[in-house]
Order: structure tokens, then C-alpha cells, then sequence
């Protein structure tokens, strides 16, 4: 996910502290970044928290668990 990726380098940080950031490995962190693995639905709070990603957009497929009610009836 580039995002991930963007946000990584704009903080200047590695791949190991960024997945430390939200309790993954870097190697996990990797995956989430080359879009290898999907964020598991657990470390999407804290993901969107750290990064400021809306956690609708690191899981589109999960966006009826992650967005309130009535943006979910307007979109």
C-alpha cells in the first residue's frame, strides 16, 4: 500500500520501527506496504491511529465495520 510507504519515508523512519509502532514485525510491516498481506482487521485501529490512514482506506472491504453510520447511508 503506498500510502503506508508515503507515510513511512515522510517520518523518516525504517520498516522495523514503523511495525513496532503498531506491534508488527518489520517483515509484516514490509507486506503491508508491498500490499502482500492485508492489515488484519485487529491492527487497523491502532495502523489508522499512528498514521492518520482513514482505517476505511487500509480496509475498503471492511469500510461498513469502520465508518459511522451515516457516512456509510450518504456514500
Amino acid at each position: 500500500m503506498e500510502q503506508l510507504r508515503e507515510w513511512r519515508k515522510a517520518q523518516g523512519i525504517t520498516i522495523d520501527e514503523a511495525g513496532h509502532l503498531i506491534g508488527v514485525s518489520g517483515v509484516q510491516w514490509h507486506r503491508y506496504e508491498a500490499g502482500t498481506r492485508r492489515v488484519s482487521e485487529s491492527k487497523v485501529p491502532a495502523l489508522s491511529r499512528v498514521t492518520g490512514i482513514p482505517p476505511h482506506e487500509l480496509r475498503p472491504d471492511l469500510a461498513a465495520i469502520f465508518l459511522p453510520h451515516h457516512e456509510e447511508a450518504e456514500g
